[in-house]
């Protein structure tokens, strides 16, 4: 295990840290199986210059699946999958950019089907210092294989069901003026223009009873000013917003639009060093176009929105931010809590509302990401003492959770969500337990879905890691057959099919739409051979409870296999 890092020279560490963070944010969330060793073992982090600093892995592993297909009892085909898993991740720091890319890339073979396969979920940002302290370029992009509908059946191994799956690919430019005043004030001015792209989506239509989205385009401008020590008990920021979506089927079929504009006045009162007010009260105007038009009244989500609560700081290690308010129609709760009860124990939750698209969704967790690399240097800078493999293994424990194989559908939604998570890194042993809530209003339908994860592992000795996990996720999706039958299209219906019957099509859909309950449990060990040489085996049950006894299936996978690391 890695020690913890101290207060060296600050270039280094920030090199080394944003490799092990943006390898870990990105490089598990897609190839499940990798997930076997990059659990147990944190690859080095290797620094060749002031400016470049780079991690990783190869992997070589062979997985036997008795239902490779996740088919209904009495259709299970077994399988037999030979794998090349390459991940990592590196950053390039000079004084005008920084760049960093990390993912997977899984290249598979089938053998019974005599079929290969490539998986991958690779991530690269950068930004551009054109003018300092004043003119700067954000450029990103992501490719990730994802699920093609809220119900899509899946399981550890990136090959089960893959026919469930589909690619998504999506980029973004974003080009803005950022001035820090000598009372750390800041102004900021930025346009972002994003897309995104499912290729495969036309393959997908109605594979439970959501048309798939083929393509998304984004343009977002905002505004902002924060006062920084204007006041000495009072920080107050203002923001201005707009927003311009468009979401489209396979040649247009369907179209979701909205257009949103909003203004907030955000504030913060410090009534001690541990404890201030905070609020905000703002305005949207929200214009939805196309079939969102059909869905949602613009009245009902536009008007002042408003939030209070409290900021409270303990202590240096942790921050809890708690606030209740009405946006979009209705009442949320906002929070972000980061708790550090010791060094080896730490929690963190957060809830939110918003009203977005799944792939403006997509964007802001990638941001999120980022965001969050960043802010582990900063405390290293602040000169806390931080250790790599416990900061790897908080950045990842959602992705490794089930309830991050992201699913992408067409629809614009209001969407309250919430997370918590907990992390205990021992000299021998490392747990990490989270749960999340999410309730999502498409206008046309309801998805609600939750679950819980729970991951452990412990040095056994000096060479053996045992490890072993179990992961749930509930999900509920409902709609109206009415609406279905009046507006097929929205549902991934083609009602020009002479085939194409309104009813049946619907109430199948209906059935195919079902709450399910999806459980998988895994357990394994990895044995060192070498400072970076290392095999591995794991065996992983995977159990689908559905009213729908089509939707349910049950799979026994086992993976072995070994890995190098650079």
């Amino acid at each position: 295990m890695m020690g913890p890092i101290r207060r060296y020279n600050t270039k280094h560490l920030r090199n080394a840290a944003l490799v092990g963070v943006c390898a870990g944010c990105l490089g598990s969330a897609a190839i499940a199986q990798n997930d076997v060793t990059s659990t147990t073992g944190t690859p080095p982090l290797s620094l060749r210059t002031d400016y470049f600093g780079y991690a990783a892995r190869i992997s070589s592993q062979g997985t036997f699946s008795d239902n490779i297909n996740l088919g209904p009892s009495g259709t299970e085909d077994s399988e037999f999958i030979a794998s090349t898993i390459i991940s990592g991740g590196a950053i390039l720091s000079a004084p005008r950019v920084t760049g960093v890319i990390a993912g997977d890339l899984d290249f598979s073979y089938l053998i019974g089907e005599s079929d290969f396969n490539v998986n991958q979920n690779v991530g690269a940002t950068s930004t551009f210092s054109v003018v300092e302290d004043l003119f700067y370029l954000d450029i990103s992009g992501q490719s990730s294989r994802q699920l093609a509908g809220d119900n899509a059946a899946f399981a550890r191994n990136i090959n089960s069901a893959r026919d469930q799956q589909v690619s998504v690919n999506s980029y973004s430019v974003s080009p803005y003026l950022f001035r820090r005043f000598a009372n750390q004030s800041n102004a900021e001015l930025r346009y972002r223009f994003s897309q995104l792209f499912v290729p495969d989506s036309t393959f997908f239509s109605a594979l439970d009873g959501v048309a798939n989205v083929e393509r998304s385009t984004a343009h977002e401008i905002f505004a902002g000013y924060e006062s920084g020590r204007l006041a000495q008990r009072f920080r107050f920021r203002l923001s201005a917003t707009g927003v311009d979506t468009t979401e489209v089927t396979d040649d247009s079929a369907t179209e979701f639009g909205f257009q949103q504009g909003s203004i907030l006045a955000e504030g913060q009162f410090v009534v001690s060093d541990a404890f201030s007010l905070s609020g905000g009260i703002g305005y949207d105007e929200v214009d939805t176009e196309s079939a969102a038009g059909v869905f949602f009244d613009d009245d009902d989500i536009s008007g002042v929105n408003w939030r209070a609560g409290f900021i409270a700081t303990p202590n240096q290690r942790s921050n809890i931010r708690l606030e209740y308010g009405e946006r979009f129609g209705g009442d949320f709760v906002s929070a972000s809590v980061f708790y550090e009860l010791s060094r080896r124990l730490s929690f963190r939750a957060g809830a939110d509302r918003t009203f977005q698209t799944r792939s403006q969704t997509l964007g802001v967790r990638n941001r999120a990401q980022g965001a969050l690399a960043l802010d582990f240097a900063d405390r290293l800078r602040e000169g806390q003492e931080l250790s790599p493999s416990a900061l790897i293994s908080s950045a990842n424990q959602f992705a490794r959770a089930v309830q991050n194989r992201s699913s992408q559908t067409i629809g614009v939604a209001v969407t309250d969500s919430a997370f918590a998570a907990f992390s205990g890194n021992y000299d021998r042993t490392r747990i990490t337990l989270t749960g999340f809530y999410d309730d999502t209003d498409l206008g046309f339908r309801d998805i609600e879905s939750y679950g819980a994860s729970l991951f452990v592992d412990r040095r056994l000795s000096r060479r053996l890691t045992g490890f072993a996990g179990v992961d749930w996720r509930h999900t509920d999706s409902s709609f109206d057959i009415g609406v279905c039958q009046a507006l097929p299209t929205v549902f991934g219906f083609d009602p020009t099919d002479p085939d194409f019957d309104a009813v049946t099509s619907c109430a199948d859909a209906a059935i195919a739409s079902g709450p399910t309950d999806t459980v998988i449990g895994r357990i394994g060990a990895r044995y060192q051979f070498y400072r970076n040489l290392s095999a591995f085996a794991e065996y992983s049950h995977a159990e689908r409870f559905a009213s729908n006894p089509l939707q349910e299936y049950s799979e026994n996978s086992l993976t072995a296999g070994i890995s190098l690391d650079f």
